[in-house]
């Protein structure tokens, strides 16, 4: 099947800014590598800027990187000489479409995932894959297949992506809907340019483990939506212009809570409890739930990095001294619950009683009591918006003090840098992981700690390096990290995708393998001819 693109309509391109003191606030992303250089920058208003912009610069094959937020963790929106085009001014929600219980909206990638939930719940919608830090752009998150604490309930990006317009090399719009250009993995894609030239896209023939979420490389599946080539191809292939996305009924109530446990091992079987139950819930449609959608996780190191820092007395949250791990989940209600109504049937559980009413949330109580963890739970009930942000503000603390510990560090031996992992195994080995890396760490005698979203079996262990040597033991760390997570069939690269990052790259070789390698570059010559997309994201330079 041949998919035509089209011409966009005329206009001129934006404005390419040289001016150094402009440029330098496009030159880092959250990864904390050293800053890039640009050779320009644009920030077109609409789809037929971009468009005009990408054909006006083709003659002499300028290389590009499409920048949303720059909250990469891998540095794949850190420049290297390429002109940068930002999406921050295309920042437009198209209306709701569709009514019952589901929808869908379309954005531009510039959009910010705060902006769209406030947009969204003004008119009772909800869009769930939502990563942990909501000031990431649409567009970004299209980009890695981004997931978030709800993945456990709603899954990643990509099964929310209903359709796409992908401007192409040339300038040409690509406008898909999911299902209108399905391959298998010995077939290719036809797609149609305006100029009547043919472009054959090879498709993916790995294969991939059957996991909540993946973020290695093009995605790979038979048969393969050309849909899914696009998401999490790290804007390597193409500057997404629109996204279509899905959407489901704003939940009635959420409830978040926070609790503290003595021993790694409790806090495991408490996460693995909640999850056959909410699993049980969804599958028997037993609106009673527990409907738990996230489970994040601290360990022993991250709760004293929040103690000492004071950032667990900032947000009025007291962490028991004998507190060896935290969980924090997130609960739907399948009906608002106002909160003194919430806190009486906390009481009655805690108390010992027998609560008439079978709901929920006496569930949820029932299953902390019997692990001892309704005397350290920080809840926030319906009504408390303020200390559920604050609670999430406390898992999100972790990963902002530990980068800020580093940048501190960096200025005493600027060899210093981010090493961590990136990992998703089966929940049934995720207690083998983290007693790994607890191992491995200690045996090389380093700083770490180790959180994320373990509803999911996806944890961050990272490394806290002192020096280059142990910035080099990181590596070795996270190397091993990942051939034990691929032997368990896991994937070594979940969430946060490739990049620019050397360690990454080389745990996607081994992950996919040098032929997958191969027919990934095939595609990536296929469809950006002239390697103008972010050269040296996802595939070292050159």
């Amino acid at each position: 099947m041949l998919i035509r693109a089209r011409r966009a309509p005329r206009t001129r391109p934006p404005e390419v800014v040289r001016d150094p003191d402009v440029l330098e606030g496009y030159l880092e992303d959250a990864s904390g590598a050293a800053p890039g250089r640009a050779r320009g920058l644009a920030r077109p208003a609409d789809e037929a800027e971009l468009a005009a912009l990408l054909e006006s610069t083709l003659a002499e094959r300028t290389p590009v990187l499409c920048q949303a937020a720059r909250t990469s963790l891998t540095a794949g929106a850190v420049p290297h000489d390429e002109l940068v085009i930002s999406f921050e001014k295309m920042m437009k929600v198209e209306p709701v479409e569709g009514a019952g219980g589901a929808a869908t909206v379309r954005v531009q990638p510039g959009v910010r995932l705060d902006v769209l939930r406030e947009e969204l719940a003004a008119g009772g919608w909800y869009y769930p894959p939502v990563p942990t830090y909501e000031q990431a752009m649409i567009g970004g998150t299209v980009a890695t297949n981004a997931g978030g604490a709800a993945t456990f309930k709603y899954g990643v990006t990509r099964q929310w992506v209903q359709g796409l317009t992908v401007v192409l090399f040339n300038g040409d719009l690509l406008e898909l809907e999911r299902g209108q250009a399905v391959a298998r993995r010995d077939d290719h894609f036809r797609i149609g340019l305006s100029d009547g030239e043919e472009l054959t896209v090879p498709v993916p023939d790995h294969r991939l483990p059957d996991l909540k979420k993946t973020s290695a490389g093009y995605h790979s599946a038979d048969a393969l939506d050309l849909v899914d080539l696009f998401v999490g191809s790290e804007g390597t292939l193409g500057a997404v212009s629109s996204v279509t996305l899905g959407l489901v009924p704003l939940p009635p109530a959420v409830v978040t809570g926070l609790v503290f446990l003595d021993l790694g091992d409790r806090a495991l079987a408490l996460a693995s409890q909640l999850r056959e139950a909410a699993a049980r819930a969804r599958a028997d449609d037993d609106p009673r739930g527990p409907d738990i959608r996230a489970i994040e996780s601290i360990d022993e190191n991250g709760l004293e990095l929040l103690r000492t820092t004071g950032e667990a007395r900032r947000l009025r949250i007291p962490v028991p001294g004998s507190a060896r791990a935290a969980l924090l989940f997130e609960m739907e209600l399948a009906e608002h619950v106002d909160n003194e109504s919430a806190h009486e049937l906390a009481l009655q559980v805690i108390e010992g009683g027998q609560p008439t009413d079978d709901s929920s949330l006496v569930r949820l109580f029932a299953i902390l009591r019997d692990h001892d963890a309704l005397d350290s739970l920080e809840v926030a009930f319906p009504e408390d918006v303020e200390r559920a942000r604050a609670l999430k503000e406390f898992r999100e603390a972790v990963p902002r003090r530990v980068s800020e510990m580093l940048r501190e560090r960096r200025n005493a031996c600027p060899q210093i840098k981010k090493v961590a992992g990136d990992l998703i195994v089966p929940f049934e080995h995720i207690g083998e992981m983290m007693r790994f890396y607890e191992e491995r760490f200690r045996a090389r005698g380093l700083e770490f700690a180790i959180w994320g979203h373990l509803s999911d079996g996806n944890l961050h262990p990272n490394a806290l390096p002192r020096d280059a040597d142990e910035v080099n033991a990181g590596v070795e760390c996270v190397l091993e990290f990942a051939e034990r997570a691929m032997r368990l069939g896991g994937c070594p690269l979940s969430e946060h995708g490739v990049g620019r990052d050397p360690l990454k790259q080389e745990i996607l070789s081994r992950f996919v393998g040098k032929a997958a390698l191969g027919r990934m570059r095939e595609i990536k010559r296929s469809l950006d001819p002239h390697w103008r997309f972010a050269p040296g994201v996802l595939f070292p330079a050159g």
